[in-house]
């Protein structure tokens, strides 16, 4: 019987050899792969911190507390404004309530994002009982996108208030419930008469450079619950003036202008949506601020549309997030403006209410 190959020298050192060979390559493996690994977590960290900077607030709101509205006594009689967030106001006289949009459920961006949404009841229950809105007879709604109309269907059906709009609007309402009686298409530019309020709807443009690139498309069928934020479609977008006593408001939910379109018009309060207004050239900013406010020459002017609407209602909202506005900048500049133009600038904060007149 021969050797065993084990015995044989030269097989051994072969044998220990490749062994070598093998471990070597095999730690090579080991530490490319381990700087794989850490390269893809070193990315996935740079991703997180990204996000988590631009989804930051884009400003402090507590910087412009001095412009808070402080508390005041409001009398039965008293036109007064609460704000709920982006362009959601309640106008009440003691008599009559209006909303202007109907988006108080404000899911999360998550939520949002990642799957269908629906109204929360429990949420918009709280809040019309919380602040009485009991009296409630139009909710008129700026446009149908969701952070506009989401809960303007919901609002309608559980008030039995009527809901004002452009079809679209009217096929959200149609989704929710509401029965047709309570439905009511809009007839722009001609005064409709709520208890002492005078309702104006007048023909307005979306703010430029939407990300859905959607104006002008329509929600054509009743949109049903849940639904993707997707389905709401602009549908045609709508300023308001409101007359009580011989007094105006303009109420402006969306940073744009037609030109010359307020030229005739004064009016002793204005409610404007103001973000994103810096992010555009100079020349259009200027532009902007002359076609919405020189043109109505305000007593007052109030900022609405510069809040986060990914985080619920309440008293402590902050400014939208960095990837989407600079609303620090916006403020500035309109403080700046206004000042100059002895128009008094008031910020309202989430729930506050402001007495007009």
């Amino acid at each position: 019987m021969g050797p065993s190959p084990a015995a044989d020298p030269s097989t051994g050192a072969l044998g220990e050899c490749i062994l070598q060979i093998r471990i070597l390559v095999d730690c090579r493996e080991f530490k490319m792969i381990k700087k794989i690994i850490f390269g893809l977590l070193a990315l996935v960290a740079i991703a997180l911190a990204f996000v988590w900077f631009r989804t930051r607030p884009s400003g402090d709101i507590g910087k412009y507390k001095e412009y808070y509205v402080d508390d005041q006594v409001v009398n039965d009689s008293s036109v007064r404004v609460t704000f709920f967030g982006v362009s959601t106001l309640l106008i009440d006289d003691g008599q009559t309530q209006i909303l202007i949009d109907g988006f108080l459920s404000r899911p999360s961006m998550t939520t949002t994002l990642l799957g269908d949404i629906q109204s929360d009841s429990t949420a918009i229950n709280r809040i019309l009982r919380d602040f009485r809105i009991n009296r409630l007879r139009g909710i008129f709604v700026t446009h149908s996108h969701y952070d506009h109309a989401f809960d303007a269907g919901y609002v309608a059906w559980r008030t039995g208030a009527t809901l004002y709009g452009s079809p679209s609007t009217l096929n959200i309402g149609r989704g929710a419930g509401v029965p047709e009686s309570q439905l009511q298409a809009y007839q722009p530019n001609v005064d409709l008469s709520l208890g002492n309020f005078r309702v104006r709807v007048v023909p307005s443009i979306h703010s430029p450079g939407s990300a859905l690139n959607d104006e002008g498309l329509s929600i054509d069928k009743p949109l049903l619950q849940p639904a993707s934020f997707k389905a709401y479609l602009e549908g045609g977008s709508f300023d308001f003036l409101i007359t009580h006593g011989g007094k105006k408001i303009y109420i402006k939910p969306s940073p744009n202008f037609n030109a010359g379109a307020l030229d005739s018009l004064d009016v002793d309060a204005l409610f404007l949506g103001i973000a994103t207004v810096t992010k555009h050239d100079p020349t259009w900013a200027s532009d902007f601020y002359r076609e919405n406010v020189t043109a109505t020459e305000p007593a007052l002017m109030v900022p609405i549309h510069w809040d986060d609407f990914f985080y619920p209602v309440s008293d402590q909202l902050v400014m939208l997030p960095k990837f989407t506005a600079s609303v620090e900048k916006d403020f500035d500049y309109f403080i700046e403006k206004t000042r100059k133009d002895k128009i008094d600038f008031k910020v309202l904060q989430g729930t506050r209410t402001i007495v007009l007149f």
